[in-house]
């Protein structure tokens, strides 16, 4: 269970080792290293809350026609909403499915080209984890937030 997701490290790619922590906290554990991918924009919600996405069938031929795609916690909700239990784990499976593509792995292996999942992964910057850790440690720092806190009382009680 991950107790403090804002520490999260970011493993590097074919690597088992987990890098140091650059808030020079306390070393992170092997589970508190995963990268959780999970951004969804409003937009994202808004599309996916269209009933046509969601409907046996009638979904698949929407988003082929449209070329529009929802994000896969969308789908699962929505054919929970749809087709009940059932409905949300075959949209878990068949989203799980897609994202791992495995027919066109199968075929780039057997042509002898280049993984296509690896190819969509875009590397993150080191710099930018870093500058990322950097921020959240001036962010998080007790001494500046037991100021703020200070000043903040100070300015309640002179209104007070």
């Amino acid at each position: 269970m991950l107790a403090d997701p804002i520490r999260l490290a970011f493993r590097p790619p074919g690597s088992l080792q987990v890098p140091e922590p650059l808030d020079r906290g306390p070393a992170l554990g092997p589970d508190e290293a995963i990268p959780i991918p999970g951004e969804m924009s409003f937009d994202d919600v808004l599309q996916g809350l269209n009933p046509l996405h969601h409907l046996p069938g009638v979904g698949m031929i929407y988003r082929a026609a449209t070329g529009t795609e929802i994000h896969p916690a969308m789908r699962v909700l929505g054919a929970g909403l749809t087709g009940g239990a059932l409905g949300m784990a075959l949209a878990g499976i068949m989203s799980a499915i897609e994202m791992t593509q495995p027919l066109e792995r199968i075929r780039a292996a057997a042509r002898g080209e280049p993984d296509p999942l690896a190819l969509q992964r875009q590397p993150i910057a080191t710099a930018d984890v870093q500058a990322a850790y950097q921020r959240w440690s001036e962010l998080a720092n007790p001494a500046r937030m037991a100021t703020a806190i200070a000043e903040a009382r100070a300015a309640d009680s002179r209104i007070g």
